[in-house]
């Protein structure tokens, strides 16, 4: 890939799309360069509209390395892959190759479709009633498709069909032990991927490549990961793993297809049954090796899973059942591969690491053991901070520079020096060069933000919270003229507002749990009148500019739930090593959230319009300054009567 001047190329790219220079973006864009000349790493936030995703892609694309762009969402994935890059290349002058990859399980498998096929498939989760004629679609589907990519699919394919015909990484024997292995979806896209010099994949991914040591995807000189702040969750997502008995059962099932013994199946069953009942029993965090009972039964499924394991696979390998039927190879060699996967989860939960924490799941489907890391930060420094250069850009990362709370997740160290890379065994260290990128927004003239100061503290009267914030609520959407993303921290938050905006306004109001998320997103966008109200999963990724967005309410301090088995050991985790939990793990997620959902309002130069925070503690206690610093500095007020004025204003400003 030639090299070229990485401020020239972002210049002649801006100027192809007809869009003006920005302080934020030049500045973001000198710091990539800078570290990608220099081999550090970099971590920078860079709010909304300063055009971080072409401040970092023309320096990375002029300094003719092999590049990975890593995002938290599928929205910025798409925005990277059909503008972004196709912009650069159209534009700079530079020839260059880009692809994006995906998860095996985003592409159709041909063994797992022609398994599905026969008479006598068994699945490890249920695949649905109208399974017969999905199956019937993907396998004329089959036959026209390039990529098999699920994405590219026009007709609506349900989540249990959909896993019923792709392959997980965990359960693929690999190109060379799959007869479908040169015809392969997944396998062609990796090829695809080796030949590209920018590659987009998504955090989950990446952090499968990490675990694998670095075997998943191709080599490549520096990660830019986008949309950081989710990382560190997204890697604790990665490195934990999760096992539901319910699932071993039918595990068994499918063992049993591919020609395992019957009586070594029958013990299996029975175990995992009895694993199942105890999980039932349980709730919340789980100390295993206090618990002589769960850790038994846990023992007893992985001893009988290895015999029922290591037998078929001697039996794949000789390509004989052992009930002497003929094998369909593909399904048995898949069977052993899912097998050893759980095997592992079992033996992992069995006996959890010191740092590991343990926890009884429901709600999402049959009830599960869940284990993962109580902090990433260690294994992300060992695994990558120390191999290669890492920018990490976000639009918030919670705070002021130099973000130790987010460093400190991600195993920076800011009190390291400055490292570089230098190309050979030694890594670059822990050190990085922080940067708060300029804003190209006029925040105190395009927004405000709202504190309802008067209201009664949500921690000390819940239902006079309600009553009262609701009020205030109804109050100002009425001022808004609808337009509001209600922003909640809990499901009961959310029908609660929602149902009581239904009764005091005549405004559309769309509630999560409704519709799929993405239908109620375009409803919203398309009636500008209408109220969207949602929790966690609509804090980030909306993108609503202009008049069909011109207020944000918060409902509280989205402060971590204190029943979460992962959070409560990351404060006891902080408090061992002598800090304070509420200072260390609560205040810095808090603002972390607070600074994303924030971010949904002013997302043009054009726009105006009020965030309102209907908790009082954040203009009352001593750490809202810690709050306040992770959102835009808007102008501020405690006076409804300003904020609804100022509502007025707002429409008319952002309809221009």
């Amino acid at each position: 890939m030639p090299r070229a001047d990485p401020i020239a190329l972002l210049d002649a790219t801006i100027a192809g799309l007809g869009g003006e220079r920005r302080d934020g973006q030049n500045e973001l864009a000198r710091a990539v360069s800078d570290a990608l000349r220099d081999g550090h790493h970099l971590v920078a936030a860079a709010p909304t509209g300063s055009g971080k995703s072409l401040a970092y892609l023309a320096p990375a694309i002029a300094s003719g390395r092999r590049i990975v762009v890593a995002t938290a969402t599928i929205a910025l994935q798409t925005q990277l892959i059909t503008r972004d890059l196709p912009s650069v290349a159209q534009f700079s002058g530079v020839d260059f190759s880009f692809a994006l990859l995906k998860g095996r399980s985003n592409y159709l498998c041909r063994a797992k479709l022609r398994t599905a096929a026969e008479p006598d498939a068994l699945f490890e989760r249920p695949v649905g009633r109208n399974f017969s004629s999905q199956l019937d679609y993907l396998t004329s589907l089959a036959i026209t498709t390039t990529t098999g990519d699920r994405s590219t699919i026009e007709r609506p394919v349900a989540d249990a069909a959909w896993a019923a015909v792709s392959c997980s990484s965990f359960e693929c024997p690999g190109r060379a032990e799959c007869g479908f292995g040169a015809e392969c979806y997944a396998e062609l896209a990796r090829d695809r991927a080796r030949e590209v010099d920018v590659l987009v994949v998504n955090h989950a991914l990446y952090c499968v490549h990490l675990a694998a040591g670095g075997t998943v995807l191709p080599d490549h000189d520096v990660v830019i990961l986008d949309e950081a702040h989710a990382f560190p969750e997204n890697a604790t997502n990665a490195f934990g793993a999760d096992l539901a008995p319910d699932l071993l059962v039918r595990l068994a099932g499918v063992l049993g297809t591919a020609g395992a013994d019957a009586d070594a199946l029958k013990a299996l069953d029975e175990s995992a049954g009895a694993l199942g009942k105890l999980v039932t029993d349980r709730e919340g965090r789980i100390d295993v090796g206090a618990d002589d009972a769960l850790s038994g039964a846990l023992t007893a499924v992985a001893e009988r899973l290895a015999s029922v394991t290591a037998k078929l696979g001697r039996a794949s390998a000789s390509s004989n059942r052992l009930d002497g039927s003929t094998p369909t190879d593909d399904a048995t060699k898949r069977a052993v591969r899912l097998a050893t996967a759980r095997l592992e989860v079992l033996r992992r939960l069995a006996a959890p690491g010191a740092d590991d924490v343990v926890w009884v799941e429901r709600g999402r489907g049959p009830d599960r053991l869940r284990i993962a890391p109580v902090a990433v930060g260690e294994p992300l420094a060992a695994m990558l901070l120390e191999r290669k250069p890492v920018i990490a850009v976000s639009a918030t990362l919670g705070g002021a520079a130099p973000f130790r709370e987010f460093a400190a997740a991600m195993g920076f160290d800011p009190r390291a020096p400055l490292g570089t890379w230098d190309g050979g065994d030694g890594g670059s260290g822990l050190g990085y060069a922080p940067l708060q990128a300029a804003s190209s927004f006029d925040w105190k003239r395009q927004g405000l933000l709202y504190v309802g100061r008067d209201l009664p503290d949500p921690t000390r009267d819940r239902d006079a919270w309600l009553r009262t914030a609701g009020d205030r609520l109804a109050r100002l959407v009425g001022a808004a003229g609808g337009r509001a993303l209600v922003l909640c921290t809990s499901h009961a938050n959310v029908k609660h507002f929602a149902n009581l905006l239904r009764e005091e306004t005549d405004h559309d109001v769309l509630a999560q749990g409704d519709a799929d998320t993405g239908h109620l997103v375009r409803t919203f966008l398309d009636d500008e009148t209408s109220v969207l109200v949602g929790t966690r999963s609509f804090w980030a990724g909306i993108d609503a500019p202009g008049v069909a967005c011109v207020l944000v309410v918060i409902d509280r301090i989205p402060f971590p739930s204190p029943g979460d088995p992962l959070h409560a050991a990351r404060r006891e985790h902080a408090e061992r090593r002598g800090a304070n939990a509420f200072g260390a793990v609560d205040l810095p997620r808090a603002a972390l959230v607070l600074g994303q959902g924030t971010g949904r309002l002013i997302r043009r130069r054009t726009d105006h319009g009020v965030v309102a925070v209907l908790d009082p503690r954040l203009a009352t206690r001593d750490y809202r300054t810690t709050l306040l610093a992770a959102m835009p500095p808007f102008r501020r007020s405690v006076d409804i009567d300003d904020v609804c004025a100022f509502l007025t204003t707002a429409i008319t400003e952002s309809s221009a």
